[in-house]
């Protein structure tokens, strides 16, 4: 069932969703099928790489712009599953990727940030399992219209500037069909819907390098070499500490977590990740 977004998709992410909607058309329509009545609420998807390489399309969104990648795919999943009658949330999980991606963590600078790894650590801390705000839903107090944000976890909350839906009404009282420059929009009226905003649960894990021979048999750790990762949805509480994996995800720039002042600067590398697959071998 194509989505009613679909029409604000420019060309190459129609192609992107094609690609998509013909990979799991081939490979994943009967386990989709046979999750026809299962009461769980998330199931994690692990895609090969080498399947994603398969479509150049999906080869070159994912190296690219890996965000866009799994939102394309997550549109084409949750079509599948509702056509399906599956009420679980489906969510994508790409590994076992090629050797282009594997990085070590002393390797990794800032023009990383954005790019997809593959990195062998050791898992030294994981924290509690918290959640955060991925979509604010705002109501206007005035006209009871709704607004969604995206919001980026550890920032601050953003909020709407304006009322759209107000601001259009002013302007049709003053008899102005375009906003004049002298016209402010009205000062904001907003409260934030907790019960619709969308949640997502995570845990932050401290990890370090790990070396493993070719024969898979760990030979080194490095707790000099360490890094904050981001694992979410079904991939919280799936881990153990002193554990090794190979972690796959999305270079991010943090925020200095010991920062004195509110506009400070510095900035750290952590990895939010998209997929683990754990390896044998404890240090």
């Amino acid at each position: 069932m194509p989505s009613e977004h679909e029409i604000d998709l420019d060309p190459e992410e129609q192609a992107i969703l094609r690609a998509w909607r013909l990979l799991v058309s081939k490979h994943y329509l009967e386990d989709i099928q046979h999750l026809q009545g299962n009461p769980g609420i998330i199931h994690g998807f692990e895609i090969a790489h080498r399947l994603v390489c398969d479509y150049e399309d999906l080869r070159m969104s994912f190296h690219l712009n890996p965000t866009r990648f799994h939102e394309l795919g997550h549109q084409v999943m949750r079509e599948q599953f509702d056509e399906n009658m599956v009420r679980m949330r489906p969510i994508i999980r790409v590994v076992e990727l090629d050797e282009d991606y594997h990085r070590r963590i002393d390797t990794l600078r800032m023009r990383d940030r954005n790019k997809v790894v593959s990195i062998t650590v050791k898992i030294n801390d994981i924290s509690p399992s918290y959640g955060w705000v991925q979509e604010a839903v705002y109501e206007c107090k005035r006209c009871k219209e709704q607004t969604t944000m995206k919001q980026r976890r550890a920032r601050e909350r953003e909020s709407p500037s304006h009322c759209e839906t107000c601001f259009a009404r002013l302007l049709k009282r003053l008899d102005m069909e375009e906003e004049p420059y002298s016209v402010r929009p009205p000062r904001p009226q907003f409260v934030m819907s907790t019960e619709h905003s969308n949640y997502e649960d995570v845990q932050d894990i401290q990890m370090c390098q790990a070396v493993f021979s070719e024969e898979g048999e760990l030979l080194h750790v490095s707790q000099e070499d360490e890094m904050v990762g981001v694992v979410s949805d079904d991939l919280v509480g799936e881990l153990e500490k002193g554990s090794c994996a190979r972690v796959n995800g999305i270079v991010r720039v943090e925020p200095f977590p010991n920062r004195t002042f509110s506009k400070d600067t510095r900035r750290v590398l952590s990895l939010q990740v998209l997929s683990v697959e754990v390896l044998e071998g404890e240090a």
